[in-house]
């Protein structure tokens, strides 16, 4: 089985996250922090599912 850098891929897809956030701010429309309060726990938990699922040895 292939192992795969769990640290990289998290904080990646965090920064990934970061970066889209602020380039729909710049080009779309203004964040609504009201929606961010909800999405950004929802999303770091599904990347911190995803990490622990990844370090599994199998």
């Amino acid at each position: 089985m292939k192992r795969y850098d769990v640290v990289a891929l998290v904080t990646g897809v965090c920064f990934l996250g970061l970066a889209l956030a602020v380039l729909a701010d710049a080009l779309v429309a203004p964040v609504s922090w009201g929606l961010v309060k909800i999405v950004t726990p929802v999303v770091l938990v599904v990347v911190g599912v995803a990490g622990l699922v990844l370090s599994r040895r199998s």
